[in-house]
């Protein structure tokens, strides 16, 4: 299902997922395929405990939010701060739509820069069936990764 906002912002849930792919044969690690995407743009790894409201994620993941890298947790509703207004109830409803139906979801949401002005994140994340419960995505910001795109594809 994908969704256009006022704002031309668009989500969609996810109901499939891409086939596992096996890497073995390539000799490439799963870090190595981490720190390969990280090098186009910053890209943030994050987890959200279902139960406690609380978020763990990387160095990247706070500043693409534009907040302090932590070691430790950060809750939910202060994330969401970081958030337009007008995208967070579409937010919420994407991540409890997650948590009770166990399926994915991408979006693409305005976040507060450190001018006041927003900017465009793509954040995509899914259900992971650990005890309680866990989701689990990425995060980079989005004009960045359009504009790396392009700068790849250009002539040298």
């Amino acid at each position: 299902m994908m969704l256009n906002t006022a704002s031309q912002i668009h989500f969609d849930q996810v109901h499939r997922r891409f086939p596992e792919q096996c890497w073995e044969h390539v000799g490439v690690t799963s870090g190595e395929v981490v720190d390969l995407l990280g090098s186009i743009v910053p890209l943030g790894i994050w987890r959200l405990d279902i139960a406690t409201g609380l978020v763990f994620w990387s160095e990247d993941a706070a500043r693409i939010h534009g907040m302090e890298a932590t070691n430790g947790s950060v809750s939910l509703v202060k994330i969401l701060t970081c958030y337009h207004p007008e995208d967070v109830a579409v937010i919420e409803a994407l991540l409890e739509s997650a948590t009770t139906r166990r399926n994915g979801f991408r979006f693409v949401m305005r976040v507060k820069g450190g001018s006041g002005s927003y900017r465009l994140i793509a954040v995509a994340g899914r259900y992971r069936a650990d005890n309680d419960g866990e989701l689990i995505g990425y995060c980079h910001e989005y004009q960045d990764m359009v504009r790396a795109v392009v700068l790849e594809g250009e002539a040298p």
